[in-house]
């Protein structure tokens, strides 16, 4: 067996079992598990980026298959299709797009922004299909999970929300938690498959081991048509059913990525002031700790999307 392949099979393997253990689900219930969970597919994307992606989906194979025999099948398709899956095209994706050097750096916002909506859509189309799978009625499928809502609840000590709050307004909480919970969750496992790309991209490249230049994330930008598919997507989301769900799944995608984009043009802006570190920490910090900070970024990321603020600044 060639000492590359070899190297290359023990480090998927080493990384499956972190993305398992990172996963929460041989550890359930703890609050660091539900912490570490944002990052648990950083060690897939370190060995997909470092090594090749075809090695990041036998990390990804060996993820679930040690979930399975830790915690069942449901969780080990969970793994593979929101991490696995996602990890292998996604990298697969940048080596054929990063490699060829013409054009670069000038197109590398463009395409990372491909990227990301190319995500998005997976998202949305998984959350779906999974959805559909579980329980083919919306309907059914919400009271599903407005049951599973009550029983947490009642778990915690707080039978129909304890004494402080009347019955209806309970009702209404559990009812608007039904409806939040699958976009809730696929925003969540976005903005995880995205730092843990971005974390095992910087990993691979400081270690040497990415075989294309590193895209310039500065540059980030949604291609055309964005707004209008976003609109499109807001449309759908009114509308009742899966294709209610697929149309949330897309806009909070899509708003997600427009605020990336309006800090990026902050990132580039503020390019040679004096104060750069601590303005950019401070805009983080209000971003993570207070979130109402998004908004403005969203509308920076629209403008910027039309106007092009970083022309002539990178």
């Amino acid at each position: 067996m060639p000492a590359g392949f070899s190297q290359a099979l023990l480090v998927a393997i080493i990384a499956g079992f972190g993305t398992a253990l990172l996963s929460g689900f041989l550890t359930p219930g703890t609050m660091q598990a539900a912490l570490l969970s944002l990052i648990a597919p950083t060690p897939l994307f370190i060995v997909a980026f470092g090594w090749h992606p075809y090695a990041g989906a036998l990390a990804g194979l060996s993820a679930a298959l040690i979930v399975q025999a830790a915690a069942g099948t449901p969780p080990a398709l969970a793994i593979a299709a929101l991490f696995s899956l996602p990890v292998f095209g996604l990298t697969w994706l940048s080596e054929a797009r990063f490699s060829p050097l013409s054009g670069r750096p000038d197109r590398d916002g463009i395409e990372v922004g491909r990227l990301v909506l190319i995500l998005i859509s997976y998202l949305a189309m998984a959350f779906v299909v999974t959805g559909l799978f579980i329980e083919p009625d919306f309907a059914a499928l919400q009271q599903r999970i407005r049951r599973s809502v009550e029983a947490v609840f009642t778990l915690i000590g707080m039978p129909g929300g304890g004494p402080s709050l009347p019955s209806g307004d309970m009702a209404r909480i559990f009812d608007l938690m039904a409806a939040i919970i699958m976009p809730l969750s696929a925003l969540i496992t976005l903005v995880t498959l995205m730092a843990s790309a971005a974390i095992g991209l910087f990993v691979a490249d400081r270690s040497r081991r990415l075989d294309f230049v590193k895209p310039d994330l500065r540059r980030f930008r949604l291609p055309g048509g964005t707004l209008i598919l976003l609109g499109l997507a807001l449309f759908a989301s009114m509308r009742d059913g899966y294709v209610g769900l697929f149309g949330s799944i897309m806009a909070l995608g899509l708003l997600f990525a427009l605020i990336l984009q309006g800090l990026a043009v902050v990132h580039v802006r503020t390019i040679g002031m004096d104060s750069r570190a601590f303005m950019l920490t401070a805009i983080w910090a209000a971003l993570i700790v207070f979130g109402l900070p998004a908004l403005i970024f969203l509308v920076i990321g629209m403008i910027d999307h039309i106007t092009d603020f970083r022309r002539g600044r990178l």
